[in-house]
């Protein structure tokens, strides 16, 4: 099986409709757990070590993917490896939408988002 991670970077995040969502609703980043680890343990302003322990508390590994609030409270998370796994067994009926130009993981990964803006209060 290929890495949850390279999986990642060479379906969900090269699709058009999935680069366009998080570029119009979100900050889209990512980070190593050591670095939050370091944020947590060394920085001196608590704030910043509030948000790495926030993020690290939901953290499954091997990726985890999370929607966030402004202030750091997690929403919504869903591992790589489950997004996966979601995205081999559910069947999808796209026949009537744009997203059935996605491969199964980038539809997954779609659903994902737009749930985590459900949770966060943000309108599509």
């Amino acid at each position: 099986m290929e890495s949850s991670g390279r999986t990642l970077r060479e379906g969900p995040l090269e699709s058009s409709p999935i680069l366009k969502m998080l570029a119009d609703h979100f900050v889209s980043t990512w980070t190593l757990v050591a670095e939050l680890e370091s944020v947590k343990s060394n920085s001196s302003v608590p704030e910043h070590k509030k948000l790495a322990k926030m993020a690290l508390d939901s953290y499954v590994f091997p990726v985890e993917m999370m929607v966030s609030l402004p202030n750091g409270t997690v929403v919504h998370h869903l591992n790589a490896n489950d997004l996966l796994d979601i995205s081999s067994t559910e069947s999808f009926d796209v026949a009537s939408n744009m997203l059935q130009w996605m491969d199964p993981a980038s539809v997954t990964y779609s659903k994902f988002l737009k749930e985590g803006m459900r949770k966060a209060g943000v309108e599509e």
